[in-house]
């Protein structure tokens, strides 16, 4: 049977952000996203600015 492993990670964000706040901070979204995606996570859902991943373990 498979046995899985789940993180729940926030990323926190200015309310207000003008143009160039909003590209750094998709960015450092997306620099975090390929980080935990390298280390095996996969995203399974976002709901309320939480983001929910999950691994298989052996």
């Amino acid at each position: 049977m498979k046995k899985y492993e789940y993180k729940v990670v926030t990323f926190a964000t200015a309310l207000a952000m003008n143009t160039k706040q909003y590209e750094k901070t998709a960015q450092e979204f997306e620099v975090q996203l390929n980080e935990l995606g390298a280390d095996g996570w996969e995203l399974i859902q976002r709901k309320d600015g939480f983001f929910f991943f999950k691994r298989e373990v052996e």
